[in-house]
C-alpha cells in the first residue's frame, strides 16, 4: 500500500470517528424525546426549551409550508444558514389541523425527512424513528435508514434493516441486489439485475455493470466499462455512491461539486475517492460548520507532493487550482525552518484563501507558527495579518500590527472594523479614539470601497449614534447604485422581521441568500439579511455574521 493510501486510510478512519462523536454531542443536552402518537409531521429531538419555532408554521396551508421547505437553500456552504435550517428541522412544530389533512401530514413528514438526510443529519433520522411504534414499518423512512448507513459503510446494518420492510423492487430493488451480493445470494441478485435492465432506468448501466462484475471471479479491474459508464452518471445518489466503495473508482468533480452535504459527508468518508476530491469536500463541510479545522489539516496532509514541489511550494503554487495550491502551502509551511520563507507562504496561503471564504478556518492551522510582527514588510502584509488575527477575536494583536505600515484611510477603515467587532464580542468601546478614527475616513472623498461602506452600516446598525458620531456620519457621502427589487426586498424585510413574522422573514432571507455567500452580497441585501436577523431576535447568528463582514 503507498504512503499516500495509507495516510489517505487513516485520515477516513479519524474522520469517521470525529463525525459520530460530533453527531452525539447534538443530543447531549436533550432533556427527552416526545412521542408524537398523533402526527408523525410533528415529530421534535431538540431541545424544547428552544421555542422560538413553535409557532413557525401556525396558520400556514400545506402548499406554503411546502413551498417554504422545498426552496430552503439546504446546500449552501455558509455555516449560518445550515444552522437555521437544522433549527427548523429538529425543532417544535405545530400544524394547524384545519389547513393540514392525514395526507399532507404524510407528505410533510417525508419532506421534512428528506430534508435532514440531505443535510447529512442521518443520526438525527434515527432519533426520530425511534420516538414512535408507528414507524415501525415505514418504509419511506426505513429507506432513508437504509442509504444512510450505506453512505457510513455499514452494510451489514443496512441490509439487517432490510429484513423489516416489504421487500417491493419498486422501491428497494438496487438495496436488495446490493444486500444479496452482500450475502453471496447471487441468484436472488441477478433476477432483481434482470428486472432493472427491463426498467432501463438513467444511471443503471453502472450499477448492473458493477453488480456482475462484484458477483465475477475475476479482478474487477478488469471491467474497464465500469469508470467509462460512470462518467455518463451526471447525478451521483446513495446507491451508486455507496456501490463506488465496492470498487477502486473515483467520482469526478463535476459529480460531486453540487453534492447535498450527506453526499460530501460519503466522499470524504470514501478511501477510493481522488485526494483533490477529498480536500475539495473538506473545505465545503468546514464552511457549512460540519467538520473543524483540525480537520482540514489533516486534509491538506493528504495531497502528495515530491521534495521539490514543496521547496519550489513559494513560486510553484500559482500555477495549480486553489484546491491543490493550498495542501502544497500549507505542507511547506509546517516543514520550513526558515522563518522568513515560512511568512511569505503563510501570506500566499491567507491570499488564495480568502475568495473562498477560508480565512478563519486558514488563521487557525496558521495563527501561531510565528512572531508575526518581526516579519511584515509593507501594508499589504499588515492588512492581511490583522484580519488574520482579527478573525481569532485577537484584537490588540490586529490594531497593533496595522502601526508598522500605517497607510490612511485603509488602515483606518480596518481599525474601524476591529473596533465594531471586538464591540459586538464585548459591547465595549473607546468612542473618542473611535470618532477620530472615523473622522479620517469619512474627511475623505465620497466612499467608494464596498468594504468601507458595510463597515459604516454596521457602525449604524450597532453604535450608539452621540452628536459628533451623527454629524460626522451626516456629511458622509456613499456612492451606490441600487436595485429597485433590493430596496423593496429591504423593506419587507424590516416590517417582516419587525412584526416577528419568522416564517416570511426566512422565506424572504432564504431568497435573498440563495447559495451564494453570505459576505459578497451587496450593500442592501447584507441590511436586509441583518435586520432581519436582529430583528427576530436570533442575536448568535447576527453577531457571526456581521463578524464575518468586518472581516
Amino acid at each position: 500500500m503507498k504512503i499516500n493510501n495509507l495516510f489517505n486510510f487513516f485520515f477516513v478512519l479519524i474522520f469517521s470517528c470525529k463525525l459520530v462523536l460530533a453527531n452525539q454531542n447534538v443530543f447531549e443536552n436533550y432533556d427527552s424525546f416526545r412521542n408524537s402518537k398523533e402526527y408523525i409531521s410533528e415529530f421534535v429531538i431538540a431541545d424544547e426549551k428552544n421555542i422560538k419555532w413553535k409557532n413557525f408554521f401556525s396558520n400556514k396551508s400545506f402548499k406554503e409550508i411546502e413551498l417554504f421547505l422545498q426552496t430552503m437553500p439546504i446546500n449552501t456552504s455558509d455555516e449560518l444558514i445550515q444552522e437555521i435550517i437544522f433549527e427548523i428541522l429538529v425543532s417544535k412544530k405545530t400544524f394547524d389541523r384545519n389547513l393540514i389533512n392525514d395526507d399532507d401530514d404524510k407528505l410533510l413528514f417525508e419532506i421534512f425527512i428528506n430534508k435532514l438526510f440531505d443535510t447529512g443529519r442521518l443520526n438525527e433520522i434515527e432519533l426520530v424513528y425511534s420516538q414512535t411504534s408507528e414507524l415501525e414499518s415505514n418504509s419511506f423512512i426505513l429507506k432513508k435508514m437504509i442509504e444512510g448507513n450505506l453512505l457510513r459503510n455499514r452494510h451489514s446494518e443496512a441490509c439487517k434493516i432490510l429484513q423489516k420492510v416489504n421487500q417491493d423492487p419498486t422501491i428497494f430493488g438496487k438495496i436488495m441486489i446490493i444486500c444479496s451480493i452482500i450475502n453471496n445470494k447471487f441468484d436472488q441478485a441477478k433476477l432483481g439485475l434482470q428486472l432493472l435492465k427491463e426498467q432501463n432506468q438513467p444511471g443503471d448501466i453502472f450499477f448492473i455493470d458493477l453488480a456482475f462484475s462484484l458477483m465475477s471471479e475475476n479482478d474487477i479491474s478488469e471491467f474497464s466499462d465500469l469508470k467509462k459508464n460512470l462518467d455518463q452518471v451526471k447525478e451521483l445518489n446513495p446507491i451508486i455512491m455507496s456501490s463506488l466503495q465496492f470498487v477502486d473508482i473515483s467520482p469526478n468533480f463535476e459529480q460531486i461539486e453540487k453534492l447535498s452535504t450527506s453526499g460530501l459527508l460519503f466522499v470524504l468518508s470514501n478511501p477510493s475517492v481522488d485526494t483533490e476530491l477529498k480536500i475539495f469536500c473538506s473545505e465545503m463541510l468546514v464552511k457549512q460548520g460540519r467538520i473543524t479545522a483540525d480537520m482540514l489539516s489533516e486534509a491538506y496532509r493528504l495531497s502528495s507532493f515530491d521534495e521539490k514541489e514543496i521547496q519550489k511550494a513559494e513560486s510553484l503554487y500559482k500555477s495549480l487550482s486553489p484546491v491543490r495550491a493550498r495542501p502544497l502551502l500549507y505542507q511547506s509551511i509546517i516543514r520550513d525552518n526558515k522563518p522568513e520563507s515560512k511568512f511569505r507562504k503563510i501570506i500566499a496561503l491567507i491570499k488564495i484563501s480568502m475568495n473562498d471564504d477560508l480565512l478563519s478556518e486558514i488563521s487557525f492551522l496558521v495563527g501561531d507558527l510565528l512572531d508575526f510582527d518581526k516579519y511584515v514588510r509593507n501594508h499589504e502584509d499588515t492588512i492581511l495579518i490583522s484580519k488574520m488575527f482579527q478573525s481569532r477575536k485577537k484584537f490588540i494583536e490586529a490594531k497593533s500590527i496595522l502601526n508598522k505600515f500605517y497607510n490612511s484611510p485603509k488602515s483606518d477603515v480596518r481599525n474601524l472594523a476591529i473596533d465594531i467587532s471586538e464591540f459586538l464580542q464585548t459591547s465595549k468601546l473607546d468612542y473618542y479614539s473611535f470618532e477620530k478614527q472615523l473622522e479620517k475616513v469619512t474627511d475623505s472623498k465620497s466612499v467608494e470601497s464596498t468594504f468601507t461602506k458595510k463597515v459604516l452600516m454596521l457602525l449604524i446598525d450597532e453604535l450608539d449614534i452621540n452628536q459628533n458620531l451623527f454629524d460626522k456620519l451626516l456629511k458622509t457621502k456613499i456612492s451606490t447604485s441600487i436595485k429597485s427589487n433590493d430596496i423593496k426586498n429591504f423593506f419587507l424585510a424590516s416590517k417582516l422581521s419587525d412584526e416577528k413574522d419568522f416564517f416570511n422573514s426566512l422565506s424572504l432571507l432564504f431568497k435573498i441568500v440563495d447559495n451564494k455567500n453570505l459576505t459578497k452580497l451587496n450593500l442592501i441585501e447584507t441590511y436586509s439579511v441583518l435586520t432581519i436577523l436582529k430583528n427576530l431576535g436570533l442575536e448568535n447568528e447576527y453577531k457571526k455574521l456581521a463578524s464575518r463582514i468586518l472581516l
